[in-house]
């Protein structure tokens, strides 16, 4: 009786055991220093040339004035390095989607000869900045690092040439990478792409993406990265979601690659706060070292020869090495999984009557409801109270210990009083059979992200039909493969909660706890096979977990929302519609911040204002004293008629310089068409909506553009004419900067000005 009643102590702490050193292996890869097996990738170096190249640690958009100091930079560089780098210049637009417009780029372009005829080796990254912040890790620290690669390859041998591209005008709409793609004669000569990009400003540099037909490609990776970060559910998920980087372009033109990027402290991310002094120089040093890594590879193998028709199903271990299989096994892994499975229904049928089969099936759907109750009442505490950064929390532990205990809390509620009622042996089969169904259902939609069931379940029925022929007592058979499931959903899904923090913050830990199903149903016949007959220990340790999650919540809750590292955005905007006396606006990268809006005499409320003129949206405004700012004109030079449509052509300026200029028409205005420079700079679709139209111009400085705008003859057509330039020095503007807190800062476009007028266009 005495081991039996302590059983559920010793599973519990074995469990809790497991689980704090998965989470605490899975934590420390993110600061684990690279330790690459060649050893010359010099961080040192690049963080020196980092340094250099954005010392001012000022905003440099694409077109600035500070993007062609970099710029400048970046060539001689490059220069001192031994090359001869070309500046390819174009205005470059694309007229689809919601991105309509153009943007005026120097993409930097450097050649390292290779002694092959063979295809060439991309080395890639963007050199310009969000409006709104330095751009240190975004992604000055892949700028070094392709630097850095130059300087190793000057002058060393190798078999295939490596081209060195750093694009300008990412932040607009990839539209270097764009250029090069579609006009520079080099492109004809790519073969695979090396892509590096920032998400935020510290954690591992994780290789994020590649392309169709990985199988190759992966194997250069695991054969040459000593500290690895990589798994195909991150790919997977990252193709859900609305992101794009340079490597979207090359992919989308028939290459493939790797891409890398390192992505915590996201709060930072496009904030005034990416600078030197918050980027984790170990995030730079583990993506340098997997770059020349791969390169090292790459620059002398048979370009041709790692194309594949297949696919690789991949993830790391703790950064220590990669696991790779072909993706193609991942549907028959999983029909053998669940095929063995249903096998041992038939082996322990003596456990079945349907009594226990619907307390069984009634367990395995009340997990699922309990984890997401628990999960939304934790979403207040920790996420709607303190308002907290949508993606990044400046003390998330306390937060990651009571969802995580909420996961040992669940099965151990659900277990207790099924025990009795059920044999534990009908709830591991039960549970186990639907997961490794969902595992065939995820080899089939989303093959790259199944493993996290995969493996469990293919070794919970190796496991599972050896412990029944091994065992005598079938009434105790299936407890070691309960635990065997346990730590293999463990190892691999308890880093989703983890990983899941970039895309979903603990506002909405209600879906983000959803995560902890596999883990949590793993627990349930493990915690019913060892509770004691009188309960006792399962509901001390049920009410020590609930302890736990409480406490931890509360803790959660008390800790502040933002910090000086991990701030959230407040920009200081001056607002000019000419229709309406000049004000104030305060905009806000997550909830705003109630506390200076009422102390600087903004209203309680948002009202809906016409951003541009034209997108309905909604602000917190004050008036604001006249400044007298210049806006953007259109100088019509000529006028013609034919067949009902009036074509005006002249020049469209900005009043300041501005880092955005932007043309816009009402729905039903009878624009038919908008050309820069000769180039469609908005299709035929938007024009035609219900929609207003909107063309961006970025980096357009203060340089005359060539516009022709085509609309009805018949028509009284308008354009709005706006302009977001940085804020202008006035002494309300440096009332509100000075007054702005320290745990908040400036973020994507940053303190600025706009400017809106409307243009009748009729002769």
């Amino acid at each position: 009786m005495a081991r039996n009643r302590w059983g559920i102590v010793g599973v519990f702490a074995f469990v809790t055991a497991i689980t704090v050193a998965l989470v605490y292996l899975w934590q420390s890869q993110l600061v684990a220093p690279s330790g690459a097996a060649t050893g010359t990738f010099s961080a040192t170096r690049a963080i020196a040339t980092l340094s250099s190249l954005l010392k001012e640690q000022r905003p440099h958009p694409v077109g600035s004035p500070e993007n062609a100091i970099v710029r400048d930079r970046i060539v001689a560089e490059l220069k001192a390095a031994g090359y001869a780098p070309e500046v390819q210049a174009a205005l470059q637009c694309d007229p689809t989607g919601g991105n309509a417009g153009c943007t005026a780029i120097e993409n930097i372009i450097a050649v390292h000869r290779g002694t092959g005829s063979g295809k060439a080796v991309l080395v890639s990254a963007h050199y310009d900045s969000v409006p709104g912040g330095p751009g240190v890790s975004d992604d000055g620290a892949g700028v070094a690092v392709v630097v850095e690669l130059a300087r190793i390859y000057s002058g060393k041998p190798t078999g295939n040439d490596i081209i060195f591209l750093i694009t300008d005008g990412e932040e607009t709409g990839l539209r270097g990478a764009h250029a090069f793609a579609e006009r520079h004669p080099l492109m004809s000569r790519i073969g695979v792409v090396v892509n590096f990009e920032a998400r935020g400003a510290s954690g591992p540099a994780m290789m994020f993406e590649t392309g169709p037909g990985n199988a190759g490609l992966l194997g250069v990776y695991t054969r040459s990265v000593a500290r690895p970060s990589a798994n195909s559910v991150t790919y997977e998920v990252y193709r859900l979601l609305p992101n794009d980087t340079d490597f979207t372009v090359y992919r989308k033109s028939g290459l493939t690659g790797f891409n890398f990027a390192f992505s915590n402290s996201a709060s930072l991310y496009h904030s005034a706060r990416d600078d030197l002094q918050n980027i984790d120089p170990r995030s730079l040093r583990h993506m340098g070292d997997q770059a020349l890594a791969v390169v090292g590879v790459l620059a002398d193998a048979d370009l041709d020869r790692l194309k594949s028709e297949t696919n690789a199903s991949f993830f790391d271990v703790f950064g220590w090495f990669t696991v790779m299989w072909p993706a193609a096994l991942n549907v028959p892994i999983a029909i053998v999984a669940v095929a063995a499975i249903l096998a041992l229904f038939g082996l322990h049928r003596d456990a079945f009557h349907w009594r226990a089969a619907g307390w069984a099936g009634a367990a395995f759907v009340a997990v699922p409801l309990l984890l997401f109750g628990v999960g939304w009442l934790l979403s207040y505490p920790l996420g709607i109270w303190p308002g907290v950064h949508p993606l990044d929390h400046p003390q998330p532990w306390p937060g990651r210990v009571a969802v995580i205990t909420a996961g040992l809390l669940v099965p151990l509620i659900v277990a207790a009083p099924v025990r009795r009622r059920v044999d534990a042996r009908v709830l591991f089969l039960v549970n186990w059979i639907v997961l490794a169904l969902l595992a065939v259902a995820a080899t089939i939609k989303v093959t790259g992200a199944a493993y996290p069931l995969l493996w469990p379940a293919f070794g919970v029925a190796v496991a599972a039909w050896i412990e029944t022929l091994l065992r005598k007592s079938p009434a105790r058979s299936l407890r070691v493969s309960g635990l065997i499931g346990f730590v293999l959903v463990a190892f691999l899904w308890l880093w989703l909660v983890l990983g899941l923090e970039m895309v979903l913050g603990f506002d909405l830990t209600q879906f983000r706890i959803l995560t902890l199903i596999p883990f949590s149903l793993s627990l349930v016949p493990v915690f019913a096979a060892s509770t004691d007959p009188r309960f006792r220990s399962t509901w001390v340790l049920a009410s020590l977990c609930a302890v736990v999650v409480a406490g931890a919540a509360a803790v959660g809750s008390r800790t502040p929302a933002f910090a000086a590292d991990h701030p959230r955005g407040l920009n200081i905007i001056y607002y000019d519609d000419r229709a309406n006396q000049p004000r104030w606006q305060v905009g806000f990268v997550g909830p705003p911040d109630e506390a200076f809006l009422a102390a600087h005499g903004f209203p309680a409320r948002d009202e809906e204002y016409l951003q541009f003129g034209l997108l309905r949206s909604r602000g917190r405004f004050k008036v604001a004293a006249e400044q007298s700012l210049a806006a953007p004109s259109f100088d019509v030079k000529d006028v013609t008629t034919r067949d009902g449509t009036t074509v005006m052509r002249g020049v469209l300026r900005s009043g300041r310089g501005g880092f955005l200029l932007g043309v816009g028409a009402a729905p039903g205005s009878g624009i038919r068409a908008i050309r820069v420079d000769g180039q469609e700079a908005i299709g035929a679709a938007q024009l035609q909506s219900k929609d207003p139209a909107l063309v961006r111009l970025w980096g357009m400085g203060s340089r005359d553009v060539p516009m022709e705008v085509a609309f009805a003859a018949d028509a009284p057509p308008k354009l709005v004419l706006f302009e977001r330039s940085h804020l202008p020095d006035s002494e309300e503007g440096r009332s509100f900067k000075s007054a702005r807190p320290a745990d908040a800062a400036p973020a994507y476009s940053g303190d600025s000005a706009i400017v809106v007028v409307t243009t009748d266009l009729k002769p």
